[in-house]
């Protein structure tokens, strides 16, 4: 009886000594950082666990539960990828020990968008941090394979002749890509891109960086160039000569940053883009906003002097609402104002609807 006395105490002793090493914590986040930046709607949390008697652990937005993982015997890394809302995100990591005990930890997470007013930019304090270095990644390497894609699996060719896209390796099932497991939820949008589906990943996440990214260079394996126009024309590249052959240009395609209209992994509307057309164009032409424009007083009384951009039929595309695009082509034309036509004259996209 005596013995057994004895050898319980001293295993208290070694639990308490373990908790006392981690700064009296059950557990501790290892990725993200506090205040990290996000410009995709997830995050992957990984958390290692620093108390063997840590029986759950809980991940909350606010007070919202959004996961919940149960502890084994056999490891101590656990992960999990949440989903975020735009702008500022509490997430509270709740971790419960045998005893009933609680230890509690939390991090400020920012999703930003170029496009939604308000979350543009993080606040003072947040940073960009990534996670794909050969450092981080050995915390994973337990439970996943860490490597690129071997071309060894891959068994079948995908071309589109519709874009002039060369042909690409990819995997019969997308399931088997090592990246599947943690981003498998960026594909799961209404419209999904082809490389992001298949999860030809490296097509565009090169690990090298761009102009307006410099100095993320070497910070991951799987860096993004910024602008991406040229990883884009990868596979688009029969409208490269059309697009930069235009006088009227847009802004955006010059820069060659096609990915602050379109999300280059999936999108819940039309040609990937980021918002509805009308919403995503008004966002930087906000003067666009009241939905009314062009020359007000040209235009019939009922539109209250000025030309309607949406909430009617588009003449010139039956079955499609009239929208910005319906005169303007936002890759660029040949005519003013980016307008639908050429020349300097706006007449003959007028005559798109109006046939008298």
């Amino acid at each position: 009886m005596g013995k057994s006395i004895v050898f319980v105490y001293i295993l208290l002793l070694l639990a308490f000594a373990s908790i006392a090493d981690a700064g009296g914590k059950s557990f501790e986040v290892l990725r993200p950082f506090n205040k990290s930046i996000f410009d995709e709607d997830y995050a992957s949390v990984v958390i290692k666990r620093l108390d063997k008697t840590l029986k759950k652990i809980t991940i909350l937005e606010n007070e919202n539960i959004i996961a919940e993982l149960e502890t084994d015997k056999k490891r101590d890394i656990y992960c999990r990828t949440i989903r975020l809302k735009l702008g500022a995100n509490k997430i509270n990591i709740v971790g419960y020990s045998k005893d009933g005990d609680l230890t509690n930890e939390q991090i400020d997470l920012f999703y930003r968008s170029e496009v939604y007013k308000g979350v543009d930019e993080a606040p003072d304090g947040y940073a960009r941090n990534f996670f794909h270095n050969s450092k981080n990644e050995k915390l994973c390497k337990s439970c996943h394979n860490m490597n690129k894609d071997s071309k060894t699996k891959l068994k079948k060719h995908i071309s589109s002749s519709e874009i002039n896209a060369k042909e690409f390796d990819v995997l019969d099932n997308p399931e088997e890509s090592n990246c599947y497991t943690c981003h498998k939820v960026i594909t799961f949008r209404k419209n999904g891109h082809a490389p992001a589906v298949n999860f030809l990943c490296t097509v565009c996440h090169t690990g090298k960086s761009g102009e307006f990214n410099i100095d993320d260079q070497g910070k991951s394996k799987y860096l993004m160039p910024d602008p991406i126009m040229n990883r884009c024309f990868k596979c688009h590249e029969g409208v490269k000569e059309k697009w930069f052959s235009n006088t009227s240009e847009h802004g955006p395609l010059r820069s060659g940053r096609c990915n602050k209209c379109h999300n280059p992994h999936s999108s819940n509307f039309e040609f990937h883009l980021r918002k509805p057309i009308w919403e995503l164009c008004t966002t930087c032409h906000a003067e666009k906003a009241d939905g009314k424009h062009v020359i007000g007083s040209f235009v019939f009384n009922r539109n209250s002097g000025a030309h309607p951009t949406r909430n009617r039929p588009d003449p010139s595309r039956p079955g499609r609402k009239l929208v910005c695009s319906s005169c303007h082509n936002p890759h660029g034309s040949n005519g003013i104002f980016l307008l639908r036509t050429k020349g300097k004259t706006a007449y003959s996209v007028c005559k798109r609807c109006h046939k008298k």
